[in-house]
């Protein structure tokens, strides 16, 4: 897909890519966010989905690819489960995941909507990434899995110092 690398000749963008892997980054995740909905909601994402969907457990994520019918990967998601009907997809590119749910949507009960303006969403990526976020909430982070939500397990936002 891509024949070069974008940070070798970029002191800026290597530095920053080199911060990140030897320490960490935080900053406003810039994908965007499809909810989707709806009685048929599993069954038609784990048509979407190559990775399975329908055991993914309220509030766990899953990072999947979207394929076209000759199996090229056109994107790369994050797969919220926010309720047993209500997930939250992550992507770059949310008018054309849009476009390609209805190409596929056929008769099933979904509904989406892009909720990215409802929401912020932060990233904290890096070795020392646990660290600064214990810097900043109440409880510590130590045993939270990564790609997991305790806020959505346990209906509460965390609590910043």
């Amino acid at each position: 897909m891509y024949n070069k690398n974008v940070y070798k000749h970029d002191d800026m963008k290597r530095s920053e890519h080199m911060a990140v892997r030897n320490t960490a980054g935080w900053y406003l995740w810039t994908h965007q966010l499809l909810e989707v909905t709806g009685e048929d909601v599993v069954v038609f994402l784990d048509k979407i989905f190559p990775n399975n969907i329908a055991n993914i457990k309220v509030g766990a994520e899953r990072y999947t690819s979207m394929l076209n019918e000759s199996a090229d990967i056109i994107d790369d998601v994050v797969v919220f489960r926010m309720d047993e009907k209500r997930f939250w997809i992550s992507t770059l590119f949310v008018n054309y995941l849009q476009k390609w749910l209805d190409v596929h949507k056929g008769e099933a009960k979904v509904e989406y909507e892009d909720i990215t303006s409802k929401w912020d969403m932060y990233s904290v990526q890096g070795p020392k990434s646990r660290d600064i976020v214990n810097s900043m909430v109440k409880n510590d982070i130590n045993g939270q899995k990564f790609f997991h939500n305790p806020c959505q397990r346990d209906r509460r936002r965390p609590r910043l110092h």
